[in-house]
């Protein structure tokens, strides 16, 4: 079980405005201190609405003693590490279809274009926020078997490359303009 994921952001404003108000997590606990080998920061914490959280780092003034370029690192889970945007990436769970339904529709009604894909045992809705990072809601369509678990099993033994196609989705495009902290509201 998962307490929190925590990823770091360049700009904390548009970062909180997404998952407060584009996700609607409520922002529950922040933290702030110094940092190990100078500078400071604000560990943000919000409540994804079942009791778990997710947390933003707000990093200042650590490119003295941590020696940390403020313009040499890049955000973005997956893109900060030089990968394809959609390795890296953070799923949150939706409840049941309707609830993966207005989640998906509260995204393009701030602003955010939305890929649905339907995959073989969970349907994904999934954007990026303001750092490029993936995020994705899901909702199990059916539960996992044994069957799914010796599959898993032999596809981990076996490294001859895949022969079936990547899976095909549904994109959105949003036809709002993004609002909030350096956006201009439509």
């Amino acid at each position: 079980m998962i307490h929190h994921i925590a990823i770091a952001t360049k700009n904390i404003e548009r970062a909180n405005h997404f998952y407060e108000t584009v996700m609607g997590f409520s922002l529950v606990k922040a933290v702030k201190r110094k940092a190990p080998g100078g500078g400071w920061t604000k560990h943000l914490f919000y409540d994804m609405g079942d009791g778990s959280l997710f947390a933003l780092w707000d990093l200042r003034g650590l490119e003295r003693e941590a020696k940390l370029d403020p313009a040499g690192w890049r955000s973005g889970f997956s893109i900060g590490a030089g990968l394809p945007n959609w390795v890296n990436h953070i799923a949150f769970e939706a409840s049941d279809a309707d609830d993966f339904q207005r989640r998906t529709q509260r995204w393009l009604d701030h602003g955010y274009h939305v890929s649905v894909v339907d995959h073989e045992f969970i349907r994904s809705a999934y954007t990026l926020d303001p750092d490029g990072t993936m995020v994705e809601w899901a909702y199990r369509t059916h539960d996992l078997t044994d069957a799914d678990r010796i599959e898993a099993a032999a596809i981990l033994a076996d490294d001859s490359p895949a022969t079936e196609d990547d899976y095909e989705g549904v994109f959105t495009r949003s036809t709002v303009q993004k609002a909030g902290p350096g956006r201009a509201a439509a």
